[in-house]
C-alpha cells in the first residue's frame, strides 16, 4: 500500500475512522515496528468546528521503540508533523518553529512490544484552514537521531486521510504584535540584563548577515558553502543567496520585537506567519554572544523561518545532521534553519 493509498471504514451512522498502514518516506520501513495511524470522526467540518484528528502511535514490534517526543504530539505540537493539501495545493503550517538543544534521554518517549498512545491534534490551530475545500493530511517526520543517536535520517509516515472542511480564522496562535518602527527593535517582559543581551545579538546577526551576502556577491563556492548546503547547483545556490540577502535587510530595517517572558527549555521560537517577533527560550541565556549556536546565531536561525524572509524548517538540529544532511539531501539542506545558522556563525571559520 502506498502513503497516498487510504481506506475509509464506514457504516450507517458510525464515526468515519480512517485506519492507515504506514511506511516511511522515501520507502524507509518503520522503526522496530513503530507505526502511526490517523483518525477522524466525520468526514466533513463545519466553520465553527475544530479539525480533530487523533494520532496514535503504535509499538507492534518484539522490542521497546524510542521516538524524540518533538517529532510526535505527546506535549503538544511545536513543529509540522503533518503535510497537508487543500484541493491539490500545499497548505501552509502556521504553528511554531523552535530551535532546540541537542536531546537527552528524558526528550524520548519509549513504547513497549504491544503498546500504544494516542493524541488528539487541532489540525485548525497549526496550518492555514482558512479556504474551504477537500484537505488531505498525512503524518509526516524524519530527522536524524529521530529513533536515538544514528548518522541516518529515520523517518516515520502514515498513508492519507481525506475530509472537506469550510473555511475559518486560525485561533491557535498569539495574536499578531504590533511591530515597532522600522530599524526598531521593541522589548516584552525582557529585564535590563536581557535588553542589553538581546540589543548585542541584533548588532552581531546583523554582521553575521551582511558577511554571508558578502560571500555570495563575491560568488564563492567554498567549503564554507558545501559544508552546510552540499554539492553546488546554480539554482540551490541562487536561492540561499536570496535567503540571505532577505535576512540581512531584515535584520537591519525590520521592526523586530523580542519576548523574553517563555519558560520552555529552548533557544527561541516562532511564529512563520508573524514577523517579526521572536520568543525567546531559557536555554538562550546560557547560549554564548557569537559562535556555534550562540544567540546572534540564534536569531539568524528565526529569522530565516518568517515566511516572508526565507520560510526555513526545523529539518534537522545541530551541526552533526545540518552536516549530514548537506551530503544527502542539499534540496533539503537549502529549507533548513540550523544550516543558514551555521553558515552564519562559520565556526570554526571556512572559505
Amino acid at each position: 500500500m502506498s502513503r497516498r493509498t487510504y481506506q475509509w471504514l464506514a457504516l450507517g451512522l458510525m464515526p468515519l475512522i480512517a485506519v492507515l498502514v504506514v511506511i516511511g518516506t522515501a520507502g524507509a520501513a518503520p522503526k522496530g515496528g513503530l507505526t502511526v495511524d490517523l483518525k477522524v470522526a466525520q468526514s466533513d467540518f463545519r466553520a465553527s468546528q475544530d479539525v480533530l484528528v487523533t494520532v496514535t502511535l503504535s509499538n507492534r514490534g518484539k522490542q521497546p521503540v524510542r521516538i524524540l517526543k518533538w517529532f510526535t504530539p505527546a506535549d503538544g505540537v511545536d513543529e509540522s508533523l503533518f503535510t497537508v493539501t487543500r484541493d491539490g495545493q500545499p497548505v501552509a503550517y502556521t504553528g511554531a518553529h523552535v530551535k532546540r538543544p541537542a536531546p537527552t534521554s528524558g526528550d524520548y518517549l519509549q513504547l513497549d512490544p504491544g503498546a500504544s498512545t494516542s493524541n488528539v491534534v487541532n489540525l485548525a490551530d497549526l496550518y492555514d484552514f482558512s479556504g474551504t475545500g477537500r484537505y488531505e493530511i498525512y503524518y509526516n517526520v524524519a530527522s536524524f537521531g529521530l529513533y536515538g543517536a544514528s548518522q541516518s535520517k529515520d523517518a516515520l509516515a502514515s498513508d492519507t486521510i481525506s475530509l472537506k472542511a469550510a473555511g475559518r480564522a486560525g485561533k491557535g496562535n498569539p495574536p499578531p504584535v504590533q511591530p515597532p518602527g522600522p530599524g526598531q527593535t521593541a522589548f516584552a517582559s525582557c529585564s535590563a540584563a536581557q535588553i542589553s543581551a538581546l540589543s548585542a545579538a541584533r548588532t552581531n546577526a546583523s554582521a553575521y548577515a551582511t558577511n554571508a551576502v558578502g560571500y555570495f556577491t563575491a560568488n564563492k563556492q567554498g567549503p564554507r558553502y558545501t559544508t552546510w548546503f552540499g554539492v553546488f547547483a546554480s539554482s540551490r545556490y541562487t536561492t540561499v543567496t536570496q535567503h540571505f540577502g532577505a535576512i540581512s535587510s531584515a535584520m537591519t530595517n525590520a521592526g523586530i520585537t523580542f519576548d523574553c517572558k517563555s519558560k520552555q527549555k529552548v533557544y527561541a521560537f516562532v511564529y512563520p506567519n508573524q514577523p517579526y517577533t521572536i520568543y525567546l527560550g531559557t536555554v538562550y541565556w546560557t547560549a554564548p554572544a557569537m559562535g556555534t549556536d550562540s544567540q546572534a546565531g540564534t536569531l539568524i536561525h528565526e529569522m530565516s523561518h518568517f515566511d516572508v524572509v526565507a520560510g526555513t524548517d526545523d529539518v534537522v538540529y545541530g551541526q552533526a545532521g545540518a552536516k549530514s544532511l548537506a551530503l544527502s539531501d542539499p534540496a533539503k539542506a537549502i529549507t533548513n534553519a540550523d544550516s543558514h545558522e551555521y553558515f552564519a556563525e562559520n565556526n570554526p571559520s571556512q572559505n
